[in-house]
């Protein structure tokens, strides 16, 4: 059995890992500065380690600090490098979205078929993680209306 103690993201879960479905790779580049990505703990952003799994890809240029987490045990990001411009879109419209969903209008799982049907992309790529600035504004837009 699998000891999440000495778990890191150069030894991560196979069990957490293969509950991942549609894996991004890790990225290696920053994609807005095109400087090298290392694995770091979270406290390297937020001064303290946050959560059980606090281990992020981070930007190595101290003047871009673009970053994504992880999936818990895993050495899977969360979604693509995000700046502050794209983590504050990313935190504005996933909540118009989980309104949706957790007032009982359609399951979360429906919810995210129905979003991307909406945006026209398709659902296994409809992940907020993965939104670009645009498409964050798009679909909390989408999202206000059925709200």
């Amino acid at each position: 059995m699998e000891s999440k103690v000495d778990k890191t993201p150069n030894n991560p879960s196979r069990k957490a890992t293969a509950r991942v479905k549609n894996p991004l790779p890790p990225p290696t580049f920053c994609r807005y500065c095109e400087s090298p990505v290392t694995v770091e703990k979270n406290s390297a952003i937020y001064g303290r380690d946050y959560g059980d799994w606090p281990w992020i890809y981070l930007c190595t240029n101290s003047s871009c600090r673009a970053y994504i987490g992880m999936h818990p045990f895993t050495a899977i990001p969360l979604g693509t490098m995000a700046d502050q411009k794209l983590r504050d879109a990313r935190k504005h419209c996933k909540p118009v979205f989980n309104q949706i969903w957790q007032s009982g209008k359609m399951t979360r799982t429906r919810a995210y078929q129905w979003l991307a049907e909406k945006m026209g992309i398709p659902a296994g790529e409809c992940h907020f993680g993965w939104f670009t600035v645009e498409q964050c504004q798009m679909a909390k837009q989408i999202c206000e209306e059925v709200a």
